[in-house]
């Protein structure tokens, strides 16, 4: 006997060397005072001894050859310890004269009931609900997925205020503006258009970054809010079968156990405030076109002949023209207060074609000499009267009259001006919505800085929660690439409806209550033997990912059609332009009617009709919008950013889906080598954090800057650009919005979707091979494959072949050696 208990001591003490892990394992902080099993804890080494001596009762013993190398599982498998076998911590020599040192630690306090696991039957849970919590400090003591949340709330805060400086700087430009039917305003004159091409730009480019992060941001609490909590699993499993983790998917909240309307309501809170921010940021600052009236007005008589009524356009348009008649009578030109009524020469109608003309001369007839440069522009306006035909207001005074004999002609035209605006209608809902989501983000942080981490985020969290709970596993499942379901278990209750006489266990006999499921009472986990054959085989992911993938693949499909063929009819049309170009500007038929064309080269006429790289000044027009009408504004907006709109949504299904593969190969890397599982519930060395939630930074950063280059690209392809003429001498400004296109960044962001539809072609129809089943997400298959794992080593978890069972084999986790899978054999759980 005292061989063996020579032997015992140092087995006893490698078995909880194992489960002390790594003394910087940081669970929930379970002080002596505070914690609720502090009487069970033994408070020396004697009860110590004594707690062993009673826990491991009636074990066979095995010989130090055997110990040399096992971990706990295998020694409490093995059974290596006898009913009167006492411990000792101190240092032992073993027969074979191994020395192992005493061992310094509180297991309890690190794993308040993970002993109990080696004396509770198999169906007792030791899940307490306590995880990991927040520690005191707002960083350096934080997890990783709490630095994470943070830093998201934090640069959301601070989007929130950039955009409230914005505001606040601009409010009073906006309080006093002139044109009432519009909120674009800026803080100054205009300047050169081409020193603002190149800035806007760049801003435009670091908007859409900053978008594309915030949206990353929200789907990462979007996550928050759809992921289960750990006391939810097993209510999951027995009514809904499964559930996914690691993604934003809305349909998980109809997982949860509780608080559902709570929870959608959050997620349409996210949602609703996360639209704006692609669907106005590009809006929020952009420059405009800045004309203004001539300030210096000259005077001339009228040839004779001029106002012997010449009916061309330019005298039916004189007839309306306020701001000519303005000066005329007053020696200042003011602006009319209908854009319909400006010059003809300021060609409001096309985009960049208006520009500003330092000066204007006012041509008179002789009878008109006693009504010139008398009066006020008030008295100057009043002057108008309705026309019935044209519904416009002509000028006259006397016999004299606007366009018969009096005309103007805008002189000195000077370089183009821009003005940078601020939109207050979408600086106002952006700025609301980033100022909600901000606030939403810190209270949530907030609230949690002391709770216990329960949120099922990632594989390790799912595992991490079965193995602290044994309630959570799964028993008796085929862990096996061999096919998909489970057995359920129904009970029956007869009522009015059942014909068959003799009572039904499962309500599936022919004739008995085949309509009257609801009867039925079933449980999709009830740890009932479902064993399979092993067989290795392939098989797509995309046969795996579900009507999601589907979707995408789909909207993917048509999207990419739809661009191509729009890039074909441009490129069509650009050849023939170019043909057409060539053809009236070639020697033979250049007879001078075309000197107006081909005086240009044909790139800049090509620019002219299709566009260049877009922006303000390098898109051509499609159409413009109704002038002076907050509808119209928004309108522009709405089509500006309609495009990154759309491509926003898509982008959220691609997330979806790339989180499903990531975790898929995540998942199947297990089968082949030894890895740390990722949790956001525990930290130390035996779980790795070195990414947040599900996709590695090789992937995310690539794909944010694909989608930020992708939005820039689709901004620029189609888009609004504004016209302003001010006047505010006279208290008159005019906005006029032009929806633009530009065929470069059409082309480009054509051959991106193209390539983003092959690439996630290429990535649902990859087909894995191995025995690990399929998983996507399923915490089903998290739990059941923990069935026989109870501990975490520093080298990390492997799936394989746990040996034979009473019945059949089981495939699972393990920290051991595991076995090579056994072709064609029967696997299941335990039973």
């Amino acid at each position: 006997m005292k061989s063996t208990e020579a032997v015992m001591d140092p087995q006893f003490t490698r078995l909880f060397d194992e489960w002390h892990g790594d003394a910087d394992i940081s669970m929930i902080d379970l002080d002596l005072e505070n914690n609720p099993h502090h009487d069970a804890i033994p408070t020396s080494q004697e009860h110590s001894k004594a707690h062993a001596r009673e826990s491991f009762t009636d074990i066979t013993p095995i010989s130090p050859s055997e110990y040399d190398g096992a971990s706990s599982r295998t020694l409490l498998r093995k059974g290596s310890f006898t009913t009167n076998a006492s411990v000792n911590f101190e240092s032992q020599e073993t027969p074979d004269n191994k020395r192992f040192p005493r061992q310094r630690f509180n297991i309890r306090k690190l794993y308040p009931k993970t002993i109990n696991f080696m004396r509770q039957p198999s169906n007792a849970s030791s899940f307490d609900g306590t995880f990991a919590h927040g520690k005191p400090g707002w960083w350096k003591k934080q997890m990783l997925s709490d630095r994470s949340l943070r830093s998201m709330a934090g640069f959301t805060l601070i989007c929130a205020v950039i955009m409230f400086v914005i505001i606040f700087s601009y409010l009073k430009d906006f309080v006093g503006r002139i044109n009432k039917n519009t909120t674009s305003v800026g803080g100054k004159d205009g300047e050169k258009c081409s020193t603002m091409e190149a800035r806007n730009v760049a801003v435009h480019l670091f908007i859409n970054i900053a978008a594309t992060m915030i949206l990353g941001c929200s789907n990462t609490y979007q996550q928050l809010v759809t992921a289960l909590r750990v006391g939810e699993v097993k209510w999951t499993l027995s009514n809904k079968g499964d559930s996914r983790v690691g993604t934003n998917s809305p349909w998980n909240i109809n997982d949860k156990r509780e608080g559902k309307l709570k929870a959608w309501l959050c997620w349409i809170l996210l949602i609703i405030t996360s639209i704006p921010v692609h669907f106005l940021a590009n809006s929020v600052i952009g420059p405009s076109f800045y004309i203004g009236p001539p300030t210096t007005v000259t005077y001339s008589t009228m040839d004779p002949e001029l106002g012997n009524g010449q009916y061309t356009w330019d005298y039916l348009m004189s007839q309306f023209d306020s701001g000519c008649w303005t000066a005329f009578r007053t020696g200042s030109y003011a602006l009319p207060s209908s854009v319909g009524q400006l010059d003809p020469a300021y060609n409001s109608d096309v985009l960049g074609n208006s520009t500003t003309y330092k000066s204007v001369n006012v041509q008179y007839s002789a009878n008109c000499t006693s009504f010139l440069n008398n009066t006020s522009t008030a008295i100057a306006l009043a002057e108008g009267n309705y026309s019935t035909s044209w519904d416009m207001q002509k000028y006259f005074t006397g016999n004299c009259y606007a366009g018969t004999n009096v005309r103007c002609t805008l002189q000195d035209a000077q370089p183009k001006q821009c003005r940078e605006n601020v939109r207050m209608q979408a600086a106002f809902i952006l700025g609301g919505c980033l100022l909600i989501k901000a606030i939403y983000m810190i209270v949530l942080n907030f609230r949690a800085r002391y709770q216990v981490k329960d949120h099922l985020l990632t594989l390790g969290d799912v595992i991490v929660a079965s193995v602290l709970d044994p309630e959570l596993k799964v028993q008796n499942e085929c862990l096996l690439n061999s096919g998909d379901g489970y057995r359920l278990q129904v009970q029956h209750t007869c009522h009015k409806h059942c014909k068959d006489p003799a009572p039904s266990t499962h309500g599936d006999g022919i004739g008995h209550c085949q309509k009257c499921k609801k009867w039925n009472k079933v449980n999709k986990s009830a740890d009932l033997p479902h064993p399979s054959i092993a067989i290795k085989y392939k098989r797509s992911l995309l046969s795996n990912l579900g009507s999601t993938a589907i979707t995408q693949m789909l909207i993917l499909m048509f999207t990419s059609l739809a661009m191509l063929g729009a890039s074909i009819f441009l490129i069509v049309s650009m050849a023939y332009s170019a043909s057409d170009y060539r053809r009236k500007c070639s020697r033979e038929n250049n007879s001078g009617r075309f000197n107006n064309i081909c005086s240009k080269s044909l790139m800049w006429n090509l620019g002219q009709t299709f566009g260049t790289w877009g922006g303000f000044s390098s898109s051509a027009t499609l159409t413009s919008l109704t002038p002076d009408s907050l509808g119209s504004e928004f309108m522009a907006f709405a089509i500006s950013n309609g495009a990154q709109f759309l491509y926003s949504l898509l982008y959220l299904l691609l997330i979806y889906n790339l989180t499903l593969i990531a975790m898929e190969h995540e998942w199947g890397d297990w089968e082949m080598t030894r890895k740390k599982p990722r949790c956001t519930l525990v930290q130390g060395e035996q779980f790795q954090q070195s990414y947040w939630l599900q996709l590695p930074f090789n992937v995310l950063l690539p794909l944010m800057c694909y989608a930020a280059l992708m939005h820039w690209l689709l901004g620029q392809a189609i888009s609004a650009t504004e016209t302003i003429y001010s006047d505010p001498a006279h208290g008159v400004e005019h906005s006029i919005y032009f929806v633009t296109y530009a065929s470069y960044p059409i082309f480009a962001s054509t051959v991106l979707m193209v390539v983003m539809t092959v690439v996630c072609w290429w990535a649902f129809t990859y087909r894995r091979e191995g025995f690990i089943p399929q998983m996507y997400g399923s915490i089903r298959a998290c739990c059941a494959s923990t069935t026989e794992l109870t501990d975490f080593s520093r080298e990390g978890i492997i799936w394989g072949d746990l040996g034979q069972g009473e019945k059949f084999r089981h495939a699972g986790f393990t920290t051991e050696e595991q076995g090579k899978i056994i072709p064609a054999e029967l696997y299941c759980g335990k039973g």
